[in-house]
């Protein structure tokens, strides 16, 4: 948190035990592709950084149950986050989205709580 990380390594996803990642208020701006085998992963909060785009391999984590991405540079997310089935809570605050992708309300039908 708050250490001016510019970048994840790519062997960040071989630390498979994770369950909670803190990375927030630093400048990241972009995240590895390898973070999709972060499987034990619970929650993961990236506010406050950089964020441009997400790799699509972010669906992968099927025990994420918080993602939090708020005051990030997002214009867009991968559909791939539509097959987070566990996440309760989504948050997308203060990004330059303009409106939620279609599949968001299935995220919702499911429990997940989604801000815009």
């Amino acid at each position: 948190m708050n250490n001016r990380l510019e970048n994840l390594p790519a062997t960040f996803g071989d630390l498979a035990a994770l369950r909670k990642i803190s990375v927030q208020g630093n400048q990241l701006e972009s995240l590895p592709e390898t973070i999709g085998q972060l499987a034990n992963l619970n929650e993961f909060d990236l506010r406050y950084n950089r964020l441009r785009s997400l790799p699509a391999s972010l669906g992968s984590l099927k025990s994420l149950r918080f993602l939090d991405l708020r005051a990030n540079r997002l214009t867009s997310l991968p559909d791939s986050l539509a097959h987070l089935d566990h996440l309760e809570k989504l948050d997308l605050r203060w990004n330059k989205l303009s409106s939620l992708p279609p599949w968001a309300r299935k995220l919702e039908a499911n429990g997940c709580v989604v801000y815009l």
